[in-house]
């Protein structure tokens, strides 16, 4: 996939409250820096379009796996 894309995550929060956030992202580095961020996890991730398009579980997997492998999550 060439970057920059177009991202639209929702997930809900500690709160229970869904968020949905759309962003720009110049790189995977990018992607995962605000996965950590906004503190979203592959259990509270509800959905991923990536260019408007759905984002498959086993990629998303893989995501969440790099930032649990980096210890900059835990999943």
């Amino acid at each position: 996939m060439g970057y920059p894309i177009w991202i639209r995550l929702e997930y809900r929060n500690e709160v229970g409250s869904v968020i949905g956030l759309t962003a720009s992202v110049c790189s995977e580095a990018d992607f995962l820096n605000i996965l950590e961020h906004c503190g979203i996890t592959r259990t509270n991730l509800l959905t991923v379009k990536i260019n408007n398009k759905d984002y498959t579980v086993s990629r998303l997997d893989a995501l969440f796996t790099k930032l649990q492998t980096s210890g900059r999550l835990s999943v």
